[in-house]
């Protein structure tokens, strides 16, 4: 932190500010002073040139006249020899401070008369002028005068006169810089320290503070142009502090209040033993709501459900809208867990309750998950991210229904994250093992294909099943990178039943969502198989309903590139999503699996049998091949060979095993005609 920021207050203002203001004023004396001064040195300057070479002139033009007079007046003695009276007229003339020196010379040259005044040691000009003789008769050059004369007179006078004008400026200078000094701080120093001492004000606690100027100038008008500005300021920055605090949708408040409600409500808690209760609230199937009526429609919603959310909680209690589908309500204080309880199913009731979107009645549906702390639990701050994981649980077991928070909830969320963190270790590792089930004719008992299935052999939790993982993997977005592992092992598992004399056995894997969107995925299917030296043709690819109608666009084109290179399509667990063969025929369909929820009850379920008989009819029609899922009795193999379904895939033929128990399986096959039992390896992750 910087020296001046440990100071606050208005002390800090009045201390803080006349340095500024000083600065402002002296860069304005110091960049003025300076030129005014020059301009009359330079200027006065000027002056006493023009007059120093004046008088200059003027001493030459005297001087000359001197020496004319002089000379009429040394003619007629110099003409008769009367050099005397020349040396007595030149005499005359030496009271000129100015002359230093004359000589007279007659017409031969010589010098004849010569007077010295004083030395002089500065340089001295000379003229000379030539002395004429005239007796009415005759006029004729008797010789010539000189005069040596100095400046020096003119040089001290020029001096003293530039001296006097220097101190003269600099007195006046200092007058205008005092002028200056007091003028600056009455008309820009003042001002600019009232404005200053506002703004500095204004920063140490947010309000508006008004700088006091009365004048008519320009600063008068600033001020009164930043009060203004301060009016509007702090009227937007209460706007503003509120938005930060509020959701613009629904006016509650939002996350970033969650801290500090939290926050108050540990330090203000009537005692450190008294229950929170924390409901975090998710509309559940809310992207349907948008898909089906639209963003708009699915604003209103949400806007009617915090309206709900505030006529449904007392006076002490605190809803907020974290973003998206979710809220968040908080009850200060309840008496025990049940009660707890009892408030989230009343929350559930209100948000329950038929709303109209476009004229359809619409009834909203939520799940909450619940945690209950004591106010001076260290695990307060934490409480969002506790509910949140009792409404992971409700969502993904009991949607619609409330979650109260546990130890078995926590210790399910602790291995979450646990297999979460470990995923990348898991891929580098190899310890994700890719295990086959047969997929067998019902007729001939012959095995034409085997279903890839992952599984994860963790170092401390033991073999896992994709149930558990998958959901992680998708989450952590390595779908792609699990798609090109089990890709590459079925490819590996292709080579070995080649090697095993079984090359007409193809191999299926499944297709998550995400990669039915990646166009990238045939080609590089299509190296895998260069790579491995087996035919893409060996390879089925099995997909979901869902999959498909929510990715139409894209997963056609994937679709027709995976079936260009040969690959067969299948789709998955029919019968569990939009169940319409009609619809899904632009897709490159060679294969329908129906789903073991409809095999599980067959032969006693007539319902079963005729939903599985018109599946059959329909494929039939479309030309797809049927598969059934799930068959664990002779009774239900043989209802499905009367339905016309061909193949059949489940624990009456063979539980998933890896390649090695699968190959020695098939190895026990061969020569046989009936169905051979497989050991019961892991029936726990046959899915």
């Amino acid at each position: 932190m910087r020296k001046d920021d440990a100071m606050t207050g208005p002390d800090r203002d009045v201390q803080a500010a006349p340095p500024r203001l000083r600065s402002v004023v002296r860069a304005m004396i110091w960049a003025t002073v300076p030129v005014l001064l020059l301009v009359q040195l330079l200027a006065s300057a000027g002056v006493e040139a023009s007059s120093f070479w004046s008088q200059i002139r003027q001493l030459d033009a005297r001087i000359a006249r001197t020496a004319e007079s002089r000379g009429e007046l040394i003619a007629e003695p110099l003409w008769k020899m009367r050099y005397d009276q020349v040396t007595s007229v030149l005499n005359e003339i030496m009271h000129d401070e100015t002359i230093a020196a004359a000589a007279v010379y007659d017409d031969t040259g010589v010098a004849i008369a010569r007077v010295v005044a004083r030395p002089s040691v500065q340089a001295v000009a000379e003229i000379s002028r030539p002395i004429n003789y005239s007796n009415g008769n005759i006029t004729v050059q008797a010789g010539r005068i000189a005069i040596a004369y100095s400046y020096a007179t003119v040089y001290a006078d020029t001096g003293s006169r530039l001296l006097l004008l220097l101190v003269v400026g600099l007195l006046a200078t200092f007058a205008t810089m005092v002028a200056m000094r007091i003028s600056a701080n009455i008309f820009i120093g003042k001002p600019l320290a009232a404005i200053m001492s506002a703004i500095q004000r204004s920063k140490q606690d947010g309000r508006a503070y008004p700088a006091d100027i009365g004048s008519s100038n320009e600063f008068g008008q600033l001020a009164r142009a930043f009060n203004a500005m301060q009016d509007t300021t702090s009227g937007a920055l209460d706007r503003l502090g509120h938005m930060a605090a509020h959701d613009p949708l629904t006016g509650l408040p939002n996350r970033r209040s969650l801290s500090e409600r939290l926050a108050d409500l540990s330090g203000a808690a009537g005692s450190p033993d008294s229950l929170i209760a924390f409901c975090f609230i998710d509309l559940d199937d809310f992207k349907g709501i948008n898909d089906t009526f639209g963003h708009d429609a699915g604003d209103k919603l949400l806007v009617h459900i915090s309206e709900r959310l505030r006529e449904a909680i007392e006076p002490q209690d605190w809803v907020a809208r974290l973003g998206g589908d979710e809220f968040v309500v908080i009850r200060p204080e309840v008496s025990n867990e049940a009660t707890a309880q009892a408030f989230a199913r009343q929350l559930l009731d209100a948000i329950s309750e038929p709303i109209r979107l476009h004229d359809k009645q619409v009834v909203p549906r939520a799940s909450i998950g619940l945690a209950v702390r004591r106010a001076g639990d260290p695990e307060l701050s934490h409480l969002p991210a506790l509910a949140d994981i009792a409404l992971y649980h409700a969502k993904s077991k009991a949607p619609g229904t409330v979650a109260v928070l546990d130890e078995a909830l926590q210790r399910d969320y602790r291995r979450r994250r646990d297999l979460e963190l470990a995923i990348p270790t898991g891929f580098a590792e190899g310890q994700f093992e890719v295990w086959y089930q047969s997929l067998v004719d019902l007729e001939s008992h012959a095995v034409a294909g085997l279903e890839a299935l992952i599984r994860w052999r963790h170092p401390e939790h033991g073999l896992i099943g994709p149930g558990e993982f998958l959901p992680l993997i998708e989450r952590s977005g390595n779908n792609a990178r699990l798609t090109r592992y089990v890709l590459t092992d079925a490819c590996r598992a292709l080579q070995r039943l080649a090697a095993a004399g079984k090359p007409q056995i193809r191999i299926a894997i499944n297709l998550p969502p995400s990669e039915l969107a990646d166009h990238s995925l045939a080609a590089e299917l299509r190296a895998t198989c260069l790579r491995f030296g087996v035919a893409a043709s060996m390879l089925e690819l099995e997909i979901t309903e869902g999959s498909l109608i929510n990715n139409i666009a894209s997963a056609s084109e994937t679709l027709h590139r995976l079936r260009r290179l040969g690959a067969t399509i299948a789709l998955d667990d029919f019968g569990t999503g939009y169940s319409s063969l009609a619809h899904l025929r632009r897709f490159p369909l060679d294969k329908v699996k129906i789903d073991k929820a409809f095999i599980s009850e067959i032969p006693d379920s007539a319902e079963d049998k005729a939903i599985v008989g018109i599946i059959a009819s329909l494929a039939g029609t479309l030309g797809l091949t049927l598969v059934a899922e799930g068959i664990e009795r002779p009774e239900q193999a043989q209802a499905m060979r009367e339905m016309g379904v061909r193949f059949g895939q489940g624990y009456l033929y063979q539980r998933p095993q890896p390649l090695e128990a699968v190959l020695q399986w098939l190895e026990g096959q061969r020569g046989s005609d009936s169905r051979v039992d497989s050991p019961s390896i892991a029936p726990e992750f046959a899915a």
